[in-house]
């Protein structure tokens, strides 16, 4: 059964307390509502309970704090959060690049500044909006592969956000680097790392997904298309299978500066890939191989580094997906340890993506829970196509997931119980208005963020962002009066990736 708890959603400034129940708080709370469901009372009552209640805190210029639980209502202070302040933030990568030649270095990247990678920064309002704050450059330029589909970068977690709220990390896939950003108290970015290479002693190329723990960072490589001679092609080869992939770790420093770690590389793992994940205490990581059809789980050792046998060769278990193509992860906290969702694009079959959940034992092997098999009929299945992307959230009325299927513009969502069991809710859950002639140049949704109770999905056929609220029973409501559309600085299809609190 899952550990229910009472749980501080810390800002991105390092403030700091722990709250025992609302009566014994350390400071004074101005409690805010947000939206409908919850009272004062429901919310004593839960605590009571031992039921796990999110609690968001936002400083003011005069020392004090406000303090915002979703779903709250009645008891609000006059002088809570209004809907329309600032209560978080959202940033996208784009995928910047020159779709006519290679550009590998920051200083080619710099001459062409239109080619260069960006991240957009938007300040979240309580009522979810967004609005723009910033533009930045990364320094390098993203994936270079022409006619490569609806997302070029074809991973989860390309853009991902500190657990403690402080750094933001890109990857430049075209350029083989990750850039690090630090994390402003109005939620602007400033730069901490550049174009840090990733191709370590190998020269492995194209990162394409990121995960962190703590002040370790580890990057996927999935690898570069090359011919029968091992040239490099500028096209997709007709099994569109890549060489010369690896993972790599990084040391994150206090100002959010990346230094690599020696040791950490391996080339046994990654081709193919489509996201990398760290398990709950930062000791395991697992990476999904679409072309293979597995999940790779490496052990790491005390100083971060994988673990080896004696001969030298990277410790790897090599677990079989029943459905074919597994792609995106998310982790879910239970006792005892986490869970893994693991999202499975299905080879394109029609209607039969999936999503399937396995227990993180204590010595990272995983143990099926709720396993799909990607045929007709299969209740695990999202029945639209290449469902590729998935987010799980906590609420105080239940667990849901939700997979983003690419070409269909539709997500899905699942209940998720107590010890990992899915039960599919909708499967058209979500619908971001996009269909017909709009997915036939390789249009369509792809990385999705959530911050309760809203959901943040990239539809990268416009520059787009589309926004849902999450409702009690785990359905969407689209906000379309709220959505983000940037159609004067990117080309269409730019946005490849979406994280933030």
């Amino acid at each position: 059964m899952k550990n229910r708890k009472v749980t501080l959603a810390e800002p991105h400034n390092g403030f700091k307390s722990k709250v025992l129940g609302l009566a014994s708080a350390s400071v004074l709370l101005t409690v805010a509502a947000c939206s409908d469901g919850l009272t004062l009372e429901d919310l004593n009552t839960n605590l009571e309970a031992g039921e796990q209640i999110n609690i968001l805190i936002s400083p003011e210029e005069d020392g004090s704090f406000n303090v915002s639980i979703p779903g709250l209502t009645g008891g609000a202070q006059d002088d809570g959060v209004n809907a329309t302040d600032a209560v978080g933030a959202m940033y996208a990568l784009t995928n910047q690049h020159d779709p006519s030649q290679q550009i590998s270095a920051a200083a080619d990247a710099a001459s062409e500044p239109d080619r260069v990678n960006q991240i957009v920064a938007y300040s979240r309002a309580a009522d979810g909006t967004l609005t723009e704050i910033g533009v930045y450059d990364t320094g390098g330029v993203g994936e270079n592969i022409r006619n490569s589909g609806a997302n070029p970068l074809a991973s989860q977690d390309p853009l991902i956000v500190s657990k403690d709220q402080r750094f933001v990390f890109a990857v430049n896939a075209g350029s083989e680097s990750i850039s690090s950003f630090r994390i402003n108290e109005d939620y602007s970015l400033t730069p901490a790392s550049l174009n840090v290479s990733t191709s370590g002693q190998t020269g492995a190329q194209n990162p394409v997904s990121l995960t962190v723990f703590e002040d370790v960072l580890y990057v996927v490589n999935t690898g570069n298309f090359v011919d029968a001679n091992g040239d490099e092609l500028d096209s997709l080869p007709a099994d569109r299978n890549r060489t010369n992939a690896s993972i790599i770790g990084f040391r994150i420093g206090d100002d959010g500066s990346l230094t690599e770690m020696p040791g950490s590389e391996w080339t046994s793992v990654g081709a193919n890939a489509g996201s990398i994940e760290f398990n709950d205490t930062g000791e395991h990581l697992y990476i999904t191989q679409r072309r293979t059809n597995e999940i790779i789980h490496v052990t790491l050792g005390d100083d971060d580094l994988p673990i080896t046998y004696s001969n030298g060769s990277i410790r790897v278990n090599e677990i079989p997906s029943i459905t074919s193509q597994p792609f995106g992860t998310d982790l879910y906290p239970v006792d005892g340890g986490s869970i893994l969702l693991v999202s499975e694009g299905n080879n394109g079959a029609a209607g039969l993506s999936a999503l399937s959940t396995y227990f993180i034992e204590e010595n990272g092997a995983l143990t099926g829970i709720s396993l799909s098999s990607g045929v007709e009929g299969d209740p695990l299945t999202t029945g639209f196509t290449f469902g590729c992307w998935v987010e799980f959230v906590e609420t105080p009325n239940g667990d849901f997931a939700y997979v983003s299927n690419t070409p269909d513009g539709v997500i899905t969502s699942y209940a998720v119980g107590d010890e990992g069991g899915l039960t599919r809710l909708e499967s058209m859950a979500g619908f971001t208005g996009i269909e017909g002639d709009d997915t036939q140049n390789g249009g369509g949704v792809l990385d999705a963020e959530i911050a309760y109770p809203f959901l943040y999905q990239v539809v990268n056929n416009d520059g787009r962002i589309a926004q849902f609220e999450i409702q009690a029973d785990g359905s969407l409501e689209r906000m379309i009066d709220a959505e983000v559309v940037n159609t004067e600085l990117f080309r269409a299809r730019m946005f490849v990736g979406i994280a933030g609190f």
